[in-house]
């Protein structure tokens, strides 16, 4: 289904191209920053731990700066924007990634801070030439793995802070069922300040606020390809993620370089993440502690109900390790972490340790502005 939203209604060593510095550097220099940042906001232990103070928030946490992972050989680039949850982080951005191919963004999920997390990436990144190529006229693909708020949220942002600064590209936005009433929520809830950029002092056209919608839904099509152009091959795939009806993966074949890159979004093991991930250079999936699983902020009062509850809806190192034997995907990057544990014996590498004794391959723990 497609609608148009009018205004009028492998391992990978580190890149040297941009930098000589070495890894041991590049965690070095966030160690520094992270000394600068608590001088600047002091940091105050919380009384106690909620979904708002978790030690995963703490800046004493972010001790590395982010990295350039991606492979010299390859021209296509996969850029972390955002790696957060919904627990409240100022150091993470809500889930927001971007695949740049032949210099051409394609953007994954909108989590909150996307128009943020663009800035972000740009001026932390030096091996593309992101200046002028993360611009408000580039900024048209974006793909929705779920509907969920935390991967939607900043959808308003994509639409309208690029026609803010002049840009005249109208949005293509895929997704799963529900993707075209949300997509005119917005249309609608923003008409006045739609309005004004046209009728007010700046006298901008209307072209550039407008947004095309391509649901997908396995009820009534197989999956496989959604969406392809000169760049890219893009097929979408049915996960499973709470009682969502309706979640999606992408599976994207870059062109010049033949990459295959994988999107799981949020949930558990599922046939069609495998499929999604079958053979992949990387798959971009979250996850979720077990051993640590009684400090989540969320799921239950004990255990055995967090247990139940979260297994519904996250990917415990098992459900990992499982989806990683069957797809043969080569490299994980881990967004999303809920990486719960007890202030005292929290590291930032503790979900990526866990998901190793686990059995898990060449994982990755990706950061804001990470490019792989």
């Amino acid at each position: 289904m497609i609608r148009t939203m009018l205004f009028a209604a492998a391992t990978f060593g580190i890149a040297t191209a941009a930098s000589a510095q070495s890894y041991e550097d590049l965690l070095a220099v966030g160690e520094a920053t992270t000394k600068q940042n608590n001088m600047n906001a002091p940091f105050v232990e919380p009384s106690s731990i909620t979904a708002m103070t978790d030690p995963s928030t703490w800046p004493k946490f972010q001790n590395r700066a982010p990295a350039d992972r991606s492979p010299e050989d390859k021209a296509s680039k996969l850029i972390t924007m955002g790696t957060g949850t919904p627990t409240a982080s100022t150091f993470r951005f809500g889930p927001a990634m971007a695949l740049i191919v032949n210099g051409y963004p394609y953007f994954i999920d909108c989590g909150e801070g996307w128009w943020r997390a663009v800035n972000r990436s740009t001026l932390t990144q030096g091996g593309l030439d992101l200046t002028n190529i993360l611009t408000v006229g580039n900024a048209k693909y974006m793909f929705l793995t779920h509907l969920h708020e935390d991967h939607t949220v900043g959808l308003p942002s994509f639409i309208l802070s690029p026609y803010k600064f002049g840009s005249t590209t109208d949005k293509v936005i895929f997704g799963p069922p529900g993707t075209e009433g949300l997509i005119q929520g917005i249309i609608e809830g923003w008409s006045l300040d739609r309005q004004e950029m046209v009728q007010g002092s700046t006298h901008q056209s209307p072209q550039g606020s407008n947004a095309t919608v391509g649901e997908v839904d396995f009820d009534i099509r197989a999956p496989g390809p959604i969406f392809e152009d000169d760049n890219v091959k893009v097929e979408a795939f049915p996960t499973e993620h709470g009682s969502l009806g309706h979640t999606l993966a992408f599976r994207f074949t870059t062109k010049p370089d033949g990459r295959i890159i994988a999107f799981g979004g949020d949930g558990h093991y599922s046939k069609g993440l495998v499929q999604a991930a079958k053979d992949a250079d990387i798959l971009v999936i979250e996850g979720i502690t077990r051993k640590n699983i009684k400090y989540a902020s969320w799921g239950g009062d004990t255990v055995e109900e967090k247990v139940k509850t979260i297994s519904a809806y996250h990917m415990f190192p098992s459900d990992m390790k499982k989806v990683q034997d069957e797809s043969g995907v080569k490299t994980i990057v881990m967004v999303h972490e809920q990486n719960f544990n007890a202030p005292e014996d929290f590291s930032r590498t503790g979900l990526r340790d866990e998901m190793r004794e686990a059995g898990v391959q060449n994982i990755f723990s990706a950061i804001d502005g990470d490019m792989y």
